[in-house]
């Protein structure tokens, strides 16, 4: 039977965005306050959480597939601290310029994960930081997309209703991941959990 999932960008959602630049190393990483603690709370809930994240860094030199799975371990590592599990991580290492299927606003990790998991597009939720977040859940189906403003759009909530960028708009917008569990938790038996 399948079931509904989180889907989790990575920067700006559960670390912090860095602008013009890549986490490159561990030492990089500067994970959210609160982000791992979510991420706990959506498994007691009963959600399994996916991550789903373009790196193009190692396409661009700037990083080796090493160098992400190391920064990828240890952000497992903090949120497991927390009490949390990411089920998986999904990376798409190719250039923009690859026309990748898996680089998101294209839908392929997405659509991988749930062909994995076997899971519920159409009952899950995207939590992501960008134009390219919610298009990529736009395309694979996923019932809705919560648009933080801890990232790329952090402090600026104006861009959220720029049409040539969200020409759908995203279905809520949070500040961050802990307000945007706050609202899954509130949704949980309807929106989630009801039979599709």
């Amino acid at each position: 039977m399948t079931q509904p999932a989180i889907f989790l960008d990575r920067d700006g959602v559960l670390n912090r965005y860095l602008p013009g630049d890549y986490v490159k190393t561990p030492d990089e990483l500067d994970v959210l306050p609160g982000a791992g603690e979510a991420v706990a709370r959506l498994n007691t809930l009963g959600y399994p959480v996916y991550l789903v994240s373009n790196q193009q860094g190692v396409a661009k030199g700037l990083m080796t597939d090493a160098d992400l799975r190391a920064v990828d371990t240890k952000l497992h590592a903090r949120v497991a601290k927390a009490g949390g599990t990411i089920r998986q991580s999904y990376y798409c290492t190719h250039h923009k310029d690859a026309n990748s299927t898996h680089r998101k606003p294209e839908p392929g990790m997405i659509l991988e994960a749930a062909r994995d998991h076997d899971l519920d597009l159409s009952r899950s939720v995207f939590v992501g930081d960008t134009e390219t977040d919610a298009q990529a859940a736009r395309a694979a189906g996923v019932g809705t997309f919560i648009l933080v403003l801890s990232g790329k759009f952090a402090g600026r909530p104006e861009a959220a209703t720029d049409f040539t960028r969200f020409p759908v708009p995203p279905d809520y917008i949070c500040a961050d991941l802990p307000e945007a569990t706050d609202w899954i938790a509130t949704q949980d038996a309807q929106l989630l959990k009801s039979v599709g």
